[in-house]
């Protein structure tokens, strides 16, 4: 059976001289590993397409055995993400991201396109890596299953106030008054969000893709959005990731 979708290969791994196992996040089949038979080969047909970080149609056969790729046109590609060891180690990192969180056999058409923006955004980094990597974890994951409750206070029902409280482990906001009722949520992790902290993660949770950087906001608030969240993320999926690590060890902090 013959399956042609579009997909962006986030990871490689080689078997033998010429082949090798794709990593493809598709619009159709979301999460798939397929066989690329000669794909590592020097003026292979597929070699272009099968590269990392490569966006293309891909025609595969599917059969209990899993996936081969037939044949590939290519869209584009991100591949000079490579030339700058920040943008290729969140690349890397964003992968991770999507291997463990995205299904298979479901579609992911929106997740796909937005992370096609990401990739596009790490390669021209017009805006700084750390507010990229921000956006990505932010929305990545409210659209993956994980959407925060960010419409108003948890109690009273505020949609704003000077200081509103988020709770990154529950995903819910309190405004500062109803927060200071509540002893028990002190020992909590929380964020303190100002006016425009709060509008920035609405906006990333709830906007529309094709609105997702096209804003920026100050190089405090950015570095707050940045702590909010990664921390977010890592509490929703209960675990880190090496090449998070890694590329905290490498970013030049500005």
């Amino acid at each position: 059976m013959l399956i042609t979708l579009k997909g962006l290969v986030i990871g490689q791994r080689i078997i033998g001289e010429n082949s090798c196992f794709l990593d493809l996040f598709t619009d159709k089949l979301g999460m798939i590993e397929v066989m690329a038979h000669g794909a590592k080969k020097i003026g292979g047909k597929n070699s272009g397409a099968a590269s990392l970080f490569s966006y293309a149609t891909f025609c595969v056969s599917r059969s209990s055995k899993g996936y081969t790729l037939n044949s590939a046109e290519p869209i584009c590609s991100f591949y000079n993400i490579s030339a700058d060891i920040e943008a290729l180690s969140l690349a890397a990192y964003f992968a991770d991201i999507i291997k463990y969180c995205a299904t298979s056999e479901e579609e992911h058409e929106d997740l796909l396109r937005f992370t096609c923006m990401t990739y596009f955004q790490l390669e021209k980094q017009k805006l700084p890596l750390r507010f990229i990597k921000a956006i990505f974890e932010f929305r990545f994951l409210s659209r993956i299953g994980f959407m925060p409750d960010l419409r108003a206070c948890r109690q009273c029902i505020a949609y704003k106030s000077e200081t509103m409280m988020f709770l990154p482990v529950e995903g819910i906001i309190y405004c500062s008054d109803c927060f200071e009722e509540h002893s028990e949520l002190v020992e909590k992790n929380v964020f303190a969000l100002n006016p425009t902290l709060l509008h920035t993660l609405r906006y990333v949770a709830y906007s529309e893709t094709d609105k997702m950087y096209r804003f920026r906001i100050s190089k405090e608030n950015e570095k707050l959005f940045s702590a909010i969240a990664e921390f977010y993320l890592l509490a929703q999926l209960n675990r880190s990731f090496p090449t998070l690590d890694y590329y905290k060890n490498i970013a030049i902090e500005t």
